[in-house]
């Protein structure tokens, strides 16, 4: 294992449980989807080495991961930041739902790491949570 890999894994260690919640909302009158994604600030803060007390510097890096982990193309609406997690704000055009999601938000660093995913169309809740961890990164969905 190369020594930064190891390192990260080390401070990573720091909390008990590796988690992360995703929203996505499926809004059939703008035809976009609507997300928001909820981070451990202290993993995201390690693995791309940002300081959260400056946000401006840190809100294009983040967007641009959760989005890449996601495998969506979105324009990022904003984050906010608390003291234990982050919320991301992202929006996508989108004609129709995918059909499929990747979610591999620090699944690659964390072994422990799960990533649970809600669906929602025009608000509504569909269904029970789909989870995410180190073996399935990517699933199919049903809207």
């Amino acid at each position: 294992m190369r020594p930064a890999v190891l390192l990260l894994c080390t401070v990573l260690e720091a909390h008990k449980f590796h988690y992360s919640k995703t929203e996505i909302n499926w809004n059939t009158t703008n035809k976009t989807l609507e997300i928001i994604a909820t981070l451990h600030a202290e993993d995201i803060e390690t693995l791309l080495r940002l300081d959260l007390d400056n946000p401006k510097q840190a809100e294009p890096r983040v967007c641009a991961y959760t989005s890449k982990a996601l495998n969506i193309k979105a324009r990022c609406i904003g984050i906010k930041i608390s003291r234990d997690f982050i919320d991301v704000f992202l929006e996508a055009p989108a004609q129709a739902p995918p059909a499929n999601l990747t979610n591999k938000i620090l699944i690659e660093n964390l072994p422990d790491q799960r990533n649970d995913v809600e669906r929602k169309r025009d608000g509504k809740l569909l269904g029970p949570r789909i989870q995410f961890n180190t073996s399935e990164t990517s699933k199919p969905l049903r809207w």
